[in-house]
């Protein structure tokens, strides 16, 4: 279905790709990005692939929709709905501490989701900066909003509920797991954290999962290629999603034609972007896309969607998993429009690159 043989035309094109992506590459990434072994859950059934017009469904953020983002208050909100949310999987970031304590925040700072800049005087508050008992002055909601109202704005101090503080991974899973019942839900963890922050972070973090038996409903992921070759190197019993480099070059095989087994890939799951502007580039939700991940033994998950007929298209196209920020229901409310670029700029201009590879590739 996907010949190894090229004609000269799809040569040139790939080599073409190539010399194209390489500044996206190196941009990416400080460290020299190597082939390696086969994936390791190549020969068993995946368990991220669902069942078709079933997906999972992934609060982002752990629901940011409803509360603000990777908080203790927003996994309460999940866990005391119950059924009513919808959710499948519970979806955070996590970054390392200046005391080595791993904590929930997606940003390098906190300068966009706390009172940050006021409580520490000055700008780019990051969070390697700070311990965690440093942390505790900032309050999470300061700029969570609902309907044009910001009801956790101005709250200092003791005002501060325990539940809008910064919070640590185990604290966070200790909590969901005591409190879930009968269900039992699957984690996606994304490292933040880069360098050699980023490797602490995956130390860390393995030894939470595995020290609550959870690595078989744990996925962990990264953008940056450094870190995503340490998650590979030292801990490749660990499922994890494609990191920036993979996701185009996985797309660059796809769009012409190219066994990806020539990559040896060794990931389980790809999280992509979908919706608003990034469609105007390129179609990433096809189902011919869908069915050749599928082929080789590799999910494909969504964020964040926030239209309901990017939901229909989807479920309908094979998506295995829809990360949104209202699961309730299974869509989310439309936000800034830069808000679905946080895969990166060099991202999307690596899968724009791919777009007009692919289409030389089918000039006559």
């Amino acid at each position: 279905m996907y010949p190894m043989i090229l004609t000269i035309k799809e040569a040139v094109c790939k080599i073409l790709a190539v010399i194209l992506l390489l500044p996206t590459g190196y941009c990416l990434s400080d460290s020299n990005n190597t082939i390696t072994a086969a994936n390791p859950f190549e020969s068993i059934e995946n368990p991220y692939i669902v069942e078709y017009l079933n997906p999972d469904i992934a609060a982002h953020r752990s629901g940011a929709g409803n509360a603000p983002q990777n908080t203790l208050m927003a996994f309460e909100n999940i866990i005391e709905n119950g059924d009513d949310c919808c959710v499948d999987t519970l979806e955070f970031d996590v970054q390392i501490t200046a005391d080595g304590e791993l904590v929930l925040q997606h940003d390098l700072t906190y300068d966009n989701t706390s009172n940050a800049v006021e409580a520490f005087g000055k700008k780019n508050v990051y969070v390697s900066s700070l311990t965690f008992e440093e942390a505790q002055v900032l309050n999470l909601g300061e700029n969570f909003e609902v309907d044009g109202e910001y009801p956790y704005r101005g709250l200092r101090g003791d005002e501060i509920p325990e539940n809008l503080r910064v919070v640590t991974c185990d604290s966070i899973i200790d909590y969901v797991e005591a409190n879930c019942g009968d269900k039992k839900y699957n984690y996606l963890i994304e490292v933040k954290s880069i360098g050699a922050d980023g490797k602490r972070a995956v130390d860390k973090l393995y030894s939470i999962i595995s020290e609550r038996n959870l690595t078989d409903r744990t996925v962990w992921s990264t953008f940056a290629p450094d870190v995503s070759s340490y998650m590979k190197s030292d801990y490749p019993e660990i499922p994890r999603t494609a990191d920036a480099i993979e996701a185009v070059g996985f797309y660059l095989c796809f769009a012409m034609g190219i066994d990806l087994k020539e990559t040896n890939p060794s990931y389980v799951a790809l999280q992509i972007p979908y919706g608003g502007m990034i469609n105007d580039f390129i179609d990433l939700g096809s189902e011919e896309m869908l069915s050749y991940a599928h082929s080789y033994n590799i999910a494909v998950q969504y964020w964040t969607i926030n239209e309901e007929e990017d939901v229909k298209r989807l479920t309908e196209n094979g998506a295995d998993c829809i990360i949104t920020e209202i699961p309730q229901n299974n869509r989310c409310q439309q936000q800034d429009e830069g808000y679905l670029f946080t895969l990166g700029k060099l991202t999307l201009v690596g899968f724009f690159l791919c777009f007009l590879c692919s289409s030389v590739c089918s000039m006559t």
